[in-house]
């Protein structure tokens, strides 16, 4: 190193060291000021206002990677099984328990069943039979599937029955054999000792109407369990309509609603009349919620049975309350009225019309509604002119009886019911001959249902000198004018002043069994639908299939005093080929008024008549072909394929009568 260098330095390390030494040497200068303020002397930490401040992000806060994820998540897996696995396993021992404690209680209410049947063995061994029987009765309840218990029941049930049948208590001894028999229906001697009990008491046990009608008493008294027995020994005695809706209100009661419901529909399919059964399948489906199908069963019980007041105010219940939650409905107010019409409340009909026109001034059904009230009212009052008629023929006041009768049949002349008791009136009046022609016009109204008419009326032939030809002439001209439309003359003089007949037709609502001669299409409120639908095939004989008929045909007697009409004339072969033109091309209203034409110069034709029902029936006109098919029948009852054909068209229209119609809550 050089010298100016060597001096440089030295002259540097003395001046550092003075200044080191001269800064330890110095005194600390001393702060007077006031210190600058901070946040913790003016933060209260007692009070629970402090503030975590979270961390800043930063580059340490890091995500944990997918093996820390997955690590995580089998944990919680495990986690999660174990506390799965616990709670079965809780579960398990709780159903397990449970299962123990019915077994357990099973097995106690059976040893409690064994103990009661052992002990009424014993006492029934002493013949304490009332005690027996109540300890029988304990067995069965505390083990009902033991069978045994039950067999037991019915033997101990049947030997205090023939100890009281002993002692002459017939009734008393009667109501222990049906619960015996409810007991164990196999029980073939309370069954025989239930038969010679009844037959000791009066009754005959083989008549399944007493059999009913015994059972009706025990329903009535509440004993349940006896008249079920009474309906099914009727039942095996005489299956019928009237048995199979006992069995189904038997079913009802006990809750058992499909078994009723089966009942019910066995009821209908042996007699479609049964108005019993719709209307019971009605308050079940009412039951159900099901207000369509309950109206719809209602409707028809009311039909069948005009005196049903349950299903008549239930149908009108329906109706009301359809009424009630839609009042701007037309349709609701067109039901109402045909259920009060139904019901005989004309007067609310009318009312409910009225609202219709309403609301609806062009409804289809406001027209025919109002016509079918019109007829309705009609029949009404003819009715009440029949029952008054009844009670004072009953009465013995005939010539106050024939003029009643007298009213109803100008109001309804096709009416077969009215005119046998015209003729039953004029008969109790000496009046033969007037009593024979209205005998013999209920006989061509209706002629399935009246066999006692047709004897009716031979007696009265005899009695009045009528000879058979006079009677055939009285046939074919009482034919003619149920053909025509209308009854041109009286059917039957009263000895005071003559019976004007009316040439109105009528629908009679309350009959079981309508007469359609010649009378308008029925609608929905008197029990049919307007155009009814026809099967495809009906069987029916067209005029030429009859040809080879007609000649192997066996013969069919007439009905008493109805002498064989002969066959008139053919018609000409121009206008039958040309009817037979229009059934090829399947124009049956064409060929329907072709043979109109033909049989208002042939009425005495049977063949015509056949010939113009098959056609009706084709165009789907019922009543009128059923009209047509009796007339020929009547001219020639010695075609037995006139009877079957027109049995078949009045099987359709008892079909069509029981079908869903209109009006029905949808």
């Amino acid at each position: 190193m050089s010298n100016p260098h060597k001096f440089i330095y030295s002259l540097s390390l003395a001046i550092s060291l003075h200044l080191s030494f001269a800064t330890i040497q110095a005194p600390a200068t001393k702060l007077n000021a006031a210190p600058l303020p901070h946040e913790r002397d003016s933060k209260d930490f007692n009070n629970g206002e402090e503030v975590v401040i979270p961390p800043s992000a930063t580059r340490f806060n890091r995500r944990p990677d997918y093996r820390e994820v997955e690590k995580q998540k089998k944990v919680d897996e495990l986690e999660a099984q174990k506390r799965a696995d616990e709670a079965k396993k809780q579960a398990y021992d709780a159903s397990a328990r449970a299962q123990q404690q019915q077994v357990d209680a099973y097995h106690k209410q059976a040893q409690v069943a064994v103990d009661a049947n052992n002990s009424a063995v014993a006492l029934g061994k002493q013949g304490r039979w009332m005690e027996a029987i109540a300890a029988h009765e304990k067995a069965v309840q505390y083990d009902p599937r033991n069978k045994q218990f039950r067999v037991n029941l019915s033997a101990a049930r049947t030997a205090f029955g023939q100890q009281r049948m002993a002692g002459k208590d017939y009734s008393g001894a009667a109501s222990l054999f049906r619960k015996a028999l409810s007991a164990a229906p196999d029980n073939g001697l309370a069954g025989k000792m239930l038969v010679e009990c009844m037959k000791k008491s009066g009754l005959d046990a083989s008549n399944a109407e007493v059999r009913l009608s015994v059972g009706d008493q025990l329903a009535g008294a509440n004993d349940f369990e006896g008249a079920a027995i009474e309906y099914q020994a009727a039942m095996q005695l005489e299956p019928s309509a009237r048995t199979y809706v006992k069995m189904g209100d038997m079913a009802y009661r006990y809750g058992q609603i499909t078994t009723a419901t089966n009942w019910y529909r066995q009821a209908i399919v042996k007699d479609p009349q049964c108005g019993a059964a719709h209307r019971q399948l009605g308050f079940l489906a009412l039951a159900q919620s099901d207000n369509t199908s309950a109206a719809a069963s209602l409707r028809k019980a009311v039909i069948l049975d005009p005196k049903d007041v349950a299903a008549g105010q239930q149908l009108v219940e329906i109706w009301r309350k359809q009424v009630a939650a839609n009042p701007l409905l037309a349709e609701n107010h067109l039901g109402l009225a045909g259920a009060l019409q139904l019901t005989q409340d004309f007067v609310g009909a009318e009312s409910s019309y009225r609202k219709l026109e309403a609301l609806d001034p062009k409804n289809l059904g406001l027209e025919a509604g109002r016509a079918s009230l019109g007829r309705a009212y009609q029949h009404a009052k003819a009715d009440k002119h029949k029952l008054a008629s009844t009670t004072l023929y009953n009465q013995g006041l005939r010539r106050e009886a024939l003029a009643e009768i007298n009213q109803a049949v100008m109001l309804e002349p096709r009416n077969a019911e009215y005119q046998f008791l015209l003729g039953e009136c004029l008969e109790a009046n000496g009046d033969y001959q007037n009593a024979h022609q209205a005998y013999l016009t209920c006989i061509l109204i209706d002629p399935e249902n009246n066999k006692e008419a047709a004897a009716r009326m031979k007696a009265m032939q005899s009695q009045s000198g009528m000879t058979a030809q006079q009677s055939g002439s009285m046939a074919k001209q009482i034919a003619n004018t149920i053909t025509s439309g209308g009854f041109g003359q009286p059917i039957a003089a009263a000895p005071a002043a003559a019976v004007q007949q009316q040439a109105q037709p009528s629908a009679p609502a309350q009959q079981a069994a309508p007469t359609d001669m010649g009378a308008p299409r029925k609608n929905m409120f008197e029990g049919g639908s307007g155009s009814p639908s026809l099967p495809s095939t009906m069987n029916f004989r067209t005029h030429d299939e009859m040809d080879a008929a007609q000649q192997a045909a066996p013969t069919v007697a007439a009905a008493p005093g109805i002498v064989q009409a002969q066959p008139a004339p053919s018609a000409p072969t121009d206008n039958l080929s040309k009817v037979t033109a229009c059934e090829a091309q399947k124009d049956y209203n064409g060929a329907v008024t072709i043979l109109r034409q033909l049989l208002s110069d042939n009425l005495q034709n049977p063949d015509i008549h056949h010939r113009l029902a098959v056609n009706l029936m084709s165009s789907g006109e019922i009543s009128e072909a059923i009209s047509e098919f009796r007339i020929a029948s009547a001219l020639n009852p010695k075609q037995k394929a006139y009877a079957e054909d027109l049995a078949r068209a009045m099987s359709i229209h008892k079909r069509s009568l029981s079908s869903d119609g209109a009006g029905v809550p949808q």
